[in-house]
């Protein structure tokens, strides 16, 4: 699977341009990737949650906000299960999935905190759009009871348990490798409730008004408590490569980087990048 995901790779590269490129390694090359760990880690995941049920609360939950029957979302719920079960799980949802998403949780979902917040099956663009305002609105934030959030995406990988050192500073994601010396962003990232309260009421007072079109992005530039670069790449990987990083979040976008090198010595890099223990 990861050796076919090379090849797809190396065909998609020499069809476009590096910017095109990312966009297509994005939604190209994610089933490959998600099969391969089902195949691999599925039937481990799935002993954990028959017996997982997680806190109603706790001092750092999980957050998920999805609007879609994404075709990742079991696969990251048990993922989640086992990396953290100790940790509460605030679902934000629309009417479009929250069916889906309780048929996966089956007599679970009492257990887990899940709100209808979207409305109805819009575009991509519109998707974004709503996805951007309810990150950057200060009300969101007040309806979470947790000192600290770990936001999880539809192409998050969680490789290790989650060490609760990660639950420090205000806000942080994985390092940009265009600017490593910022807060970061991605798919995974660690928000402190009561902070992301105040600068979200301190900038975006009317949550009415003006959407940011990238909230991590906005988040970062006004954030000035976050651990050094270092302590980011050890945790999560995304854009700048680390060996042995807790959480991965669709690196395979950014495979240009690796598809310099020997068709198997990048299958053997992705076999270990792609080991969850």
């Amino acid at each position: 699977m990861l050796a076919a995901a090379y090849e797809v790779a190396k065909i998609e590269q020499s069809k476009h341009t590096a910017n095109k490129r990312l966009d297509v390694y994005r939604n190209v090359l994610e089933p490959y990737f998600y099969m391969y760990l089902i195949e691999k880690y599925g039937t481990m995941l799935q002993t954990f949650w028959e017996t997982y049920r997680p806190p109603l609360f706790s001092e750092n939950a999980y957050v998920i906000v999805e609007r879609r029957a994404h075709p990742n979302f079991r696969f990251v719920l048990q993922n989640m299960a086992w990396a953290a079960p100790h940790m509460s799980v605030y679902i934000f949802c629309s009417d479009e999935n929250r069916a889906f998403i309780e048929a996966i949780l089956g007599d679970k979902a009492v257990s887990f905190h899940i709100m209808e917040v979207f409305h109805g099956d819009v575009s991509r663009e519109e998707g974004k759009n709503g996805y951007n305002h309810i990150m950057t609105d200060y009300h969101f934030y007040e309806s979470i009871v947790a000192k600290y959030i770990l936001t999880i995406q539809m192409d998050n990988i969680i490789r290790r348990k989650i060490p609760d050192s990660m639950f420090v500073g205000d806000y942080w994601g994985n390092p940009w490798a265009w600017r490593c010396d910022a807060a970061g962003g991605g798919g995974a990232t660690v928000r402190r409730v009561k902070a992301m309260i105040e600068l979200c009421r301190t900038h975006r007072p009317d949550p009415s008004m003006g959407v940011p079109p990238l909230e991590d992005a906005w988040v970062a530039e006004r954030s000035t408590v976050f651990p050094p670069f270092e302590f980011r790449r050890a945790h999560l990987m995304e854009s700048v490569p680390t060996d042995d990083p807790v959480i991965l979040h669709q690196f395979w976008t950014f495979m240009d980087a690796y598809l310099q090198r020997p068709r198997d010595d990048v299958v053997q890099f992705l076999t270990h990048l792609l080991t969850i223990s």
